[in-house]
C-alpha cells in the first residue's frame, strides 16, 4: 500500500513514530522499518508532534504527555515555536491530557510508577472551560470547545478519549507480558 504522504513527510512522520517507540507509545504501527536510536529534545518533540499533517502522530501528542508528564516543562518552550493554529492544538491536547490523567489517575500510577506525577493544568482557564464538574464533563466541554474554536466538524471528545484507550490497552498489555515473563 503506498502513502499519499510526500516522501519527506513520509520519512518525518516514521521517524517520529519510532521515536515515540522509545518513550513507550507503542501503539502506533510504522510506515516503514524506521528506527530511533535517541529521542529528539522536549519542547522540538511537542512543537514536532502538534506540527505533523498525520492526525494519528499528532494527536499521540496526548498518549506522550500522559506517558511522560515530566515533558510539561517543555510545553511553554515548544507552544512558541508553533503558528497561532499550532498553538490552538497544542493547548486543546494538552488540556485533554490533563483531564484524561485525572479521569485515568489510578491506572496511570499503576503502570507508571517511576515518573508519576499530576500534569499541571496550564490552559482550562484560557480555554474557558470551569473548574468544577468531573474530568469527563470537562472533556466533553472541551471537545465543544476545540469544535468551535478549529471550526472542525470532529467528535474532539471521541478523539482524545481514543487516545488514552489505545495507550491504556497497550501499558495493560506490556504490563501481562512482562508478568508472564520467567
Amino acid at each position: 500500500m503506498k502513502s499519499s504522504l510526500p516522501q519527506t513527510q513520509f520519512v518525518e512522520e516514521d521517524h517520529l513514530v519510532a521515536e515515540l517507540d522509545l518513550l513507550g507509545i507503542s501503539y502506533l504501527s510504522r510506515l516503514g522499518a524506521e528506527r530511533a536510536s535517541s529521542v529528539r529534545p522536549p519542547a522540538q518533540l511537542v512543537a514536532d508532534l502538534v506540527r505533523q499533517p498525520s492526525a494519528r502522530v499528532r494527536e499521540a501528542l496526548i498518549a506522550v504527555l500522559l506517558a511522560h508528564p515530566e515533558l510539561a516543562a517543555a510545553v511553554p518552550a515548544a507552544l512558541a515555536e508553533l503558528s497561532p493554529p499550532e498553538q490552538l492544538t497544542l493547548r486543546v491536547f494538552y488540556t485533554a491530557a490533563v483531564l484524561l490523567q485525572q479521569e485515568h489517575a489510578d491506572t496511570l500510577q499503576t503502570f507508571l510508577t517511576t515518573q508519576w506525577r499530576f500534569l499541571p493544568d496550564l490552559f482550562a482557564m484560557e480555554l474557558g472551560l470551569p473548574h468544577q464538574g468531573s474530568p469527563r464533563d470537562r472533556l466533553a466541554q472541551l471537545g465543544q470547545t476545540h469544535r468551535r474554536l478549529s471550526g472542525t466538524v470532529v467528535n474532539w471528545t471521541g478523539t482524545y478519549e481514543n487516545v488514552a484507550r489505545n495507550l491504556l490497552r497497550r501499558l495493560e498489555m506490556e504490563h501481562q507480558w512482562n508478568r508472564s515473563l520467567p
